[in-house]
């Protein structure tokens, strides 16, 4: 191979390089909803729900459904729209220790276990409630399929009223704040911002069957 050749080889491969780094960067919705969560992120909890999700124009319904006696989580996440059109993301969680008064709710989950938008993420999460403050907290990490890097989040739920929750999360130094209202029983609707730029409203129904 001639010089001339090797470089258009070595600039063909720096291309796809750099336009496979910004097509994962601008996908930060890879790392979202892989099951039922604080707002984003999962939680120790497993649960049956329905939920409807927008953030910045994406729209997502993920649909959650809790077996053998909360033991085990299985839910689908159908993106709506954007380049993930049509594609529907399948999630485990698998609750490895129940909550009780001191010792918190911890689940080992995998996200997009069909590889429809790439590997799967691998996650540990755990949750706990203190029902005298209204207090729920939520901590865990994932490994990311690319750089294998280990990645943490945290967040919180604080009831301020009987129908107001206030809530955030941390993810890979990204911060999301926001409210969640519950009309109705089983119905809440949140929102809130990511990043102090991203909006982002989710639409629950919890079922209880």
């Amino acid at each position: 191979m001639t010089f001339s050749g090797k470089r258009i080889v070595l600039l063909a491969i720096l291309f796809v390089t750099l336009l496979t780094t910004n097509l994962w960067a601008q996908n930060p919705r890879r790392f979202h909803y892989m099951g039922t969560s604080i707002f984003a992120m999962p939680t120790g909890f497993t649960r049956s729900t329905m939920s409807y999700i927008n953030d910045s124009g994406h729209s997502a319904v993920l649909i959650s459904q809790s077996l053998m006696n909360n033991f085990l989580e299985v839910s689908m996440l159908r993106h709506m729209n954007d380049a993930e059109s049509g594609k529907s993301v399948m999630n485990f969680k698998l609750k490895l220790i129940e909550e009780d008064l001191i010792i918190p709710s911890i689940v080992w989950g995998v996200s997009d276990v069909n590889t429809q938008l790439g590997s799967k993420i691998f996650y540990f999460a755990a949750s706990k409630s203190i029902e005298a403050f209204g207090v729920h907290l939520h901590a865990g990490f994932y490994k990311d399929p690319i750089t294998t890097d280990k990645k943490t989040f945290f967040g919180f739920e604080k009831m301020v009223f009987p129908l107001v929750t206030v809530g955030a999360e941390r993810n890979d130094e990204i911060d999301t704040f926001g409210i969640k209202l519950s009309p109705y029983p089983g119905l809440s609707i949140e929102i809130a911002q990511r990043d102090r730029k991203e909006e982002l409203y989710n639409l629950n129904y919890i079922r209880s069957f």
